[in-house]
């Protein structure tokens, strides 16, 4: 109403002037216009539209792309480029009142948004958004803009006609097959190929077929550039067509089901595929390789004379004292007169061709690695395989891993086991046949491991000792160097807490034995378990090996040890503390760690002797009953052998074996020594004497005997089971000479018998009696009576 009156005056005002020349008729005229221009920018809305760069930034098409660390999602930087002028024409270059409100950056799928608004009127929405969008095209088109660094295409940018999906979902990424599902009637191809052909060149357009009862219904889009494709998804999703709105996102990729689906459908052609992939892999020259390098040490730096040199007359010089370690004895024990005859007789044996086996036997903790380790140090091509460390493995694959590592044996597929076992399930499942014959096992793979170093071995030994000679010619060895004989150090063999893994026993055992009778290399066997003859003679028989048999150090030597090692401590208590050790060189280390800690020498030995006495009583008598059944000697044999070593530094083995609690079974005795709470020596091939698993352990020995209840107990023990021992032998007597008493007459003969009979009960009778008495002085003892 108001503009009506407006229009009225302005009209009467004319009317008025034809009335009145005096007042100019071009006033009225511009006043009208004025009024009419007003009018019409009153009636403009303001429009909010937005545009896509599509090449902002690298596309991520991977979870790790190192290009994304150099690119910085700066959103303040690229709004001040798009307001500046040198991403778009300035403000005051564009129609329509054109204004920039922000960019959204799409850092993932390598573009930006850019959001803007405008004046126009409704009808003429669209004409403006393309009036904006052909003056951006050429902008960047004449200014050739870059945003970033990386960029080798045109900067191109879109109308964006629908509401695109802006998400930062972390595993999905951009593809170049996009999927177009439909929420509402399904859309031609020649309507999606106008829609979409725009953002870039299409390679094919596929509708789901009428048939399929897959809801929603979709049709798939396949560009040529990935970046058609990222721009075709955030233009254009969410627009409505044909009373259809259009959902895009990117086609998932294959999943391994699928594969695996496949190969189910079709064992017939999966199972000699996957068979001939397996069979053709052949690793083994690598793997030798690896191993020769392994080996002969060619890749170590460590071992070229330059770098030696390097390390004489730099390092050393520049370090006037370093702290020795006491793992670091290797010195001290080569050092040692009682063993350099023994030093030198391994020296002999190596210099010589190998003919047999070298086993080193000792206790453990007498330095047996050490004492190899240095009598080897010379050898430039050796392999130590320490099967304490391969046996202590949670897993089978980790067992074969160690010790392809020991080796050398590279590259090793142990997942390769569980596909082989793979194909002969696939096969038993599909096509009926139990085993296609491609199973592998552990065993079966350290079988490898070990006949591939064999192979490698052969090929680096002296040839003048792996020829055969045939027949006619002169049997003269060639000359050889002996340093490269190569030497085989195979530790911990059958050990104690290994002994149960008899597959690598086994294997080690007849490659060793091959090596050997071929002349290839060396092969030293460390055990303390004297159980491993036996075993090796079944390998290697009708030969004889080299032994070495390694003690403790004697008494001057240990507290030379210590001494080295500790400084100001007092002497009289370290050489007491230090002699109840012995010359066992893990229980020194253990002891000289506790004195640089701080501890008196005494309270060192208590806690050694403390934990010796733990260890002792959980060997010997289980930690409950149901381990105790599990021992293979009874408590009563231990605490015979126990009580005399207390007392003694040895006892007979022969007395001990024949006596009443043993009655001529040694099994029980090799059980203990197994079990490392005893020691046997051997004199002329035979054993002679048992001396305490260690040293430390005749001062644990004592300590378990001065408990009075406990020794009351076994005491009582073994006086009842010498009662029922004695009673038994009586009983035997006495029905003897019932049956001798039922003769009519007795010859001389049998009253000779009669006499020694009654001997003997009369002799078993004063035993009876003294057991009974200290039966029941034990039981006073116990009930604390």
């Amino acid at each position: 109403m108001f503009r009506i009156l407006q229009h009225r005056t302005c009209l009467r005002s004319i009317f008025v002037h034809r009335s009145s020349p005096s007042t100019p008729l071009s006033s009225f005229r511009q006043r009208f216009l004025t009024l009419h221009a007003s009018e019409s920018n009153s009636a403009e809305q303001v429009q909010h539209g937005r545009l896509y760069f599509d090449n902002t930034y690298p596309l991520k098409i991977v979870s790790f792309d190192f290009r994304h660390y150099f690119v910085r999602s700066n959103r303040r930087r690229l709004e001040e480029k798009a307001r500046s002028g040198k991403l778009i024409p300035p403000e005051s270059a564009m129609p329509h009142d054109f204004k920039v409100e922000g960019v959204e950056p799409k850092k993932k799928e390598g573009g930006m948004f850019l959001n803007f608004t405008f004046r126009a009127l409704p009808p003429q929405r669209e004409e403006a958004l393309n009036e904006i969008t052909r003056l951006v095209d050429d902008h960047l088109a004449n200014k050739r803009v870059k945003i970033s660094w990386f960029n080798v295409r045109p900067q191109k940018a879109y109308l964006v006609q629908g509401e695109p999906f802006i998400e930062d979902l972390v595993y999905r990424y951009p593809s170049s097959r996009l999927r177009v599902e439909f929420q509402g009637p399904d859309i031609p191809i020649e309507t999606l190929y106008k829609l979409f052909r725009p953002y870039g060149l299409i390679r094919d357009i596929s509708l789901t077929p009428p048939s399929s009862k897959e809801l929603p219904r979709f049709a798939m889009i396949y560009y040529a550039n990935m970046r058609s494709a990222t721009s075709a998804k955030n233009c254009v999703h969410g627009i409505v067509t044909n009373s259809t709105r259009l959902n895009i996102a990117y086609d998932v990729p294959l999943k391994t089901n699928v594969v695996y689906k496949w190969m189910v459908d079709h064992p017939r052609i999966s199972v000699p595929l996957i068979a001939a992939l397996v069979a053709g892999i052949s690793f083994d020259p690598i793997r030798t390789f690896f191993i020769k390098t392994k080996i002969t040490q060619r890749l170590n730096p460590q071992e070229y004379r330059i770098y030696k040199w390097l390390v004489k007359e730099t390092i050393d010089r520049w370090t006037a004292y370093r702290n020795k370690s006491i793992g670091d004895s290797l010195d001290d024990i080569s050092s040692w007169k009682e063993r350099e005859q023994t030093e030198a007789d391994l020296k002999n044996w190596l210099q010589e061709p190998p003919e047999t086996f070298i086993v080193v036997m000792g206790p453990s903790g007498s330095g047996k690695s050490d004492f190899i380790e240095q009598g080897i140090k010379d050898k430039r091509k050796k392999v130590i395989l320490k099967c304490d460390v391969i046996l202590n493995s949670r897993t089978e694959n980790e067992l074969l891993l160690k010790l392809a590592r020991q080796v050398g044996y590279f590259p090793v597929f142990t997942p390769l086991i569980s596909l082989s076992n793979f194909i002969d399930g696939l096969a038993s499942a599909t096509i009926g046949q139990k085993t296609v014959g491609f199973t592998s096992t552990t065993e079966t793979e350290i079988k490898k491991i070990l006949d591939a170093l064999a192979i490698a071995l052969y090929d680096i030994a002296p040839k003048s000792l792996t020829k055969r000679i045939s027949y006619g010619q002169d049997k003269i060895i060639h000359s050889y160097d002996p340093a490269d004989i190569p030497v085989i150090v195979i530790d911990s063999f059958m050990s104690k807490d290994t002994q149960e893994k008899h597959e690598l026993w086994g294997h080690l055992a007849k490659v060793a034995a091959m090596l050997v009778e071929s002349r290839v290399a060396h092969v030293i066997f460390i055990s303390s378990n004297t159980g491993i003859v036996k075993h090796l003679s079944k390998a290697l028989p009708n030969k004889t090996f080299n032994y070495v048999i390694l003690s403790d150090a004697p008494f001057e030597r240990s507290i030379g040890l210590v001494k080295k090692h500790v400084d100001k401590v007092n002497i009289e208590e370290l050489v007491d503390s230090a002699g109840a050790l012995g010359g066992r060189l893990a229980d020194l280390r253990i002891f000289i760690n506790k004195l640089r800690a701080g501890i008196s020498p005494h309270e060192a030995l208590n806690q050694l002797v403390d934990r010796a006495t733990v260890e002792i009583r959980k060997l010997a008598y289980g930690d409950d009953t149901e381990d105790s059944r599990t021992i293979p000697w009874n408590g009563i044999q231990f605490w015979k052998i126990m009580k005399e070593l207390a007392q003694k530094d040895y006892v007979s083995y022969d007395a001990v074996k024949f006596s009443p609690i043993f009655k001529g079974d040694d099994t029980p005795i090799r059980a203990m020594e197994e079990a490392e709470l005893i020691s046997i020596t051997q004199f002329d091939g035979r054993p002679n004497q048992i001396k305490p698993g260690k040293p430390l352990y005749k001062v644990a020995f004592q300590r378990i005997c001065s408990d009075s209840l406990f020794a009351a107990t076994m005491e009582l023990q073994t006086s009842q089971y010498l009662y029922s021992y004695e009673t038994d032998k009586i009983k035997k007597y006495e029905e003897e000479l019932v049956s001798l008493g039922q003769l009519f007459s007795i010859p001389p003969e049998v009253e000779q018998r009669r006499k020694f009979l009654l001997e003997m009960t009369k002799r078993r009778h004063a035993k009876v009696e003294k057991y009974q008495r200290e039966i029941d002085s034990l039981k006073k003892v116990i009930s604390g009576v």
